[in-house]
């Protein structure tokens, strides 16, 4: 007959054990040695525990994981082969937009140097204009010894001359299902030191730098708080290791 003592515990029993080593904490106090020492136990007590429940979850998990292994190599084949045929696409896609972009930027340079031209030729007749009208009326005042007239003139002359503006509209076809848009980003050279400064000094917003967490807990293994930099506070998180 098997001896039943030896049956690996279930689920239920692990369950059971967990929230029973649970319950021995909820008025755990260590006042002395003794203390110290019931609650280094209890805590061996507790890490056992743990480690039968990784251990009889751990084939469950595995097969899972197994399961996902699979799945996400069919997924994987499938976006690899849609990829590849996606692929000639993509490039044709890429060289069709670069096209349009050079011939659409040619085509606003172009609009902004007539755009120019027309508004520096209404700029120069409606100065033209404006002094032939003061010329005119100065000829007028003195003719006719007319002091009002003639400081008409002078103030004509005086006032600034802006002409209309001239707006030239855009020859780039709409296209229905084609839009431009701008798209403002950052090149990816940065100046770190530059923009290290600019925070500082408040020109730039302290969001725009982001610490190297890994460097710099690393940096905090190394030195074990021997060195300090600005900005930086080290701390000794000590912990406590057990064996079930």
């Amino acid at each position: 007959m098997a001896d039943l003592s030896l049956a690996p515990p279930t689920k239920d029993d692990l369950r059971r054990d967990a929230l029973r080593w649970a319950s021995e904490v909820q008025s755990l106090s260590i006042d002395n040695a003794e203390g110290c020492v019931q609650a280094s136990y209890l805590l061996r007590s507790i890490k056992g525990v743990r480690a039968d429940i990784q251990r009889w979850f751990a084939p469950h998990v595995e097969a899972a994981m197994e399961t996902k292994r699979r799945a996400e190599t069919a997924r994987k084949q499938l976006v690899d082969e849609q990829e590849r045929m996606e692929a000639p696409l993509v490039n044709a896609e890429g060289v069709v937009k670069r096209a349009l972009l050079t011939w659409e930027r040619a085509e606003e340079d172009r609009r902004r140097a007539e755009e120019a031209r027309l508004q520096a030729e209404a700029q120069r007749l409606a100065e033209e204009q404006t002094i032939a009208a003061a010329a005119e009326l100065e000829t007028a005042a003195h003719a006719t010894g007319d002091a009002e007239m003639l400081a008409e003139a002078a103030a004509i002359l005086e006032q600034p001359i802006e002409a209309p503006a001239v707006v030239v509209r855009s020859t780039v076809p709409k296209v229905q299902g084609i839009s431009y848009r701008d798209n403002w980003t950052v090149h990816p050279d940065i100046n770190v030191r530059a923009l290290a400064a600019a925070v500082a000094n408040g020109t730039a917003p302290s969001t725009f730098l982001l610490p190297n967490m890994t460097a710099i807990r690393q940096w905090a293994k190394a030195t074990q708080g021997g060195q300090t930099v600005p900005g930086i506070k080290v701390v000794n998180d000590r912990q406590i290791a057990a064996r079930g």
